[in-house]
């Protein structure tokens, strides 16, 4: 599934019950995705943000947030590599989904936040040239919010 088909997939839902959604959170990669398709659906849930569509996006890769809770990175990296530097910085093998990984991160969770946001306020108007980047934050900071309640 591409970027613009999981904004599509959201919109199907959403539409049948819109006052059963207060914000709809799209996360997703650039990967190998086409430029401007990850652009038009960054810019889809920044257009119907009063809908309540919200993006968590990482370019290149989710991974890119788990580094940025040990450093901010600005120069652009493969996706291929972030296993292996999440391994040295984690120090055990990193494996996608592990079952731990919140809670070995939790401690690191302000400084994330804090690279991430560095990184977005230097964004581009073309997300897909953002490398590295990731909204990942936003969402965090959303469900933190409900974590605190």
């Amino acid at each position: 599934m591409n970027t613009m088909s999981l904004v599509n997939h959201a919109r199907e839902v959403v539409k049948g019950r819109p006052d059963e959604y207060d914000e709809i959170w799209l996360v997703f990669d650039k990967d190998s995705f086409d430029r401007d398709i990850f652009n038009e659906a960054v810019f889809f849930c920044e257009t119907h943000y009063r809908q309540g569509f919200r993006a968590a996006y990482s370019n290149e890769a989710f991974e890119i947030w788990y580094l940025l809770h040990f450093e901010l990175i600005k120069k652009s990296i493969s996706r291929f590599h972030y296993p292996d530097m999440l391994s040295k910085r984690l120090g055990f093998f990193y494996k996608k989904n592990h079952p731990h990984m919140y809670n070995v991160l939790l401690s690191r969770q302000p400084a994330a936040i804090q690279n991430a946001k560095k990184l977005y306020s230097q964004r581009s108007p073309s997300p897909a040239r953002d490398n590295p980047s990731t909204t990942v934050f936003m969402l965090v900071e959303e469900l933190n919010k409900h974590l605190r309640k």
